[in-house]
């Protein structure tokens, strides 16, 4: 699966995460290492740099400045797959790298 232009919007977060449902990602590069940025929302700026484990999972290292001026960094794992409606999906189980370490779950969706 080709990510390249593929811009995602998160439709669901855990507490404790500091996305919301104006935070979009855009992947930019395919090749090793994959790469992103998100943004909006409660996000000014952020990167990703991921790497594939397989076909539809990946291994990510985001960090982000935040609308108040807060520098975060965290670690996922990724899953792609598409739902009932043929919609694609993503799914992260993110954890903090930064601050409290929490640990949670964001569900992001490809935008039409």
């Amino acid at each position: 699966m080709n990510l390249v232009g593929k811009t995602f919007r998160v439709i669901a977060n855990s507490k404790g995460g500091t996305i919301n449902s104006k935070t979009t990602m855009t992947f930019v590069s395919e090749s090793s290492p994959l790469v992103g940025a998100y943004s909006g929302g409660t996000i000014d700026s952020g990167s990703v740099i991921a790497r594939r484990t397989g076909e539809l999972t990946i291994e990510m290292l985001y960090h982000c400045l935040t609308v108040t001026g807060e520098l975060q960094a965290g670690r996922a794992s990724g899953k792609f797959e598409t739902d009932a409606d043929g919609q694609l999906r993503m799914h992260l189980d993110w954890q903090w790298l930064t601050g409290d370490q929490a640990k949670g779950q964001s569900e992001w969706m490809l935008e039409a």
